[in-house]
């Protein structure tokens, strides 16, 4: 079994969504990640549905994030952090942040 990380070790990185070794757990994590980017996409649907030449006009923000895992670790990465305008960056790494500290009140 995986020991757990210090909250101070991994609470300084905002795109850190999980860590621990429980697969069911990760998932769990994940799923309520993507509900909330769901809810950024439509609070900035004029973004996402404006369409451009790069993108449809029915652009999804799960097009333009990517989940790493490794060693117990699961992480979002923007694929290309200079497409997406700041204030919806900051909103995922906010819903990000806000999940990792619901994994500690749940944990304590």
């Amino acid at each position: 079994m995986m020991k757990r990380v210090p909250a101070a070790n991994w609470m300084s990185f905002n795109n850190i969504l999980y860590i621990g070794d429980d697969a069911r757990n990760c998932i769990v994590i994940i799923e309520k990640f993507n509900e909330r980017l769901l809810e950024i996409e439509k609070k900035y649907s004029g973004w996402f549905n404006s369409g451009s030449y790069k993108y449809a006009a029915n652009d999804k923000l799960q097009h333009h994030i990517h989940y790493h895992f490794e060693g117990g670790i699961a992480i979002f990465k923007f694929k290309n952090e200079d497409e997406i305008p700041a204030i919806i960056r900051k909103e995922c790494l906010i819903a990000c942040r806000e999940l990792a500290f619901e994994q500690l009140n749940y944990a304590s």
